[in-house]
């Protein structure tokens, strides 16, 4: 049990530092018709939040990609920040394709300089245990 701990530990620390793709829903009524918005940035930016219409769809989140289905046709405003940034953008969502906006990051905070790090103590720890 004792040699199972490190290793345990390792694999939280390793998947606690990815960025995940975010993907929710726009609460559209039913019938209604929508199509998809995407957010990629050009690299993990933490701390993401989107609001569509005025509506919060995304809170505080890690992420390179944000993808928001049920979005109403036509014009949409997006309120977007990420980081110490933040950004107000219209688009024009059809129903027959995604509409996606590139976005450049604003950077990692400096936890996330510590969660590499730590991520690479693991790695570092979990190499010399296994060999």
């Amino acid at each position: 049990m004792r040699k199972l701990l490190p290793v345990l530990v390792g694999v939280v620390v390793a998947t606690s530092a990815c960025a995940r793709d975010v993907h929710t829903r726009f609460p559209a009524p039913p019938d209604a018709p929508t199509g998809s918005v995407e957010l990629v940035f050009t690299s993990p930016a933490a701390g993401v939040s989107v609001a569509v219409n005025g509506v919060l769809v995304v809170h505080d989140r890690r992420t390179e990609r944000v993808r928001i289905e049920h979005v109403p046709t036509g014009y949409a405003d997006l309120a977007i920040a990420a980081g110490a940034g933040e950004k107000q953008v219209r688009v024009w969502v059809d129903s027959d394709r995604v509409t996606t906006i590139p976005l450049g990051a604003p950077g990692e905070p400096p936890v996330s300089a510590i969660r590499a790090l730590a991520t690479s103590l693991a790695s570092v720890a979990l190499y010399a245990l296994l060999n």
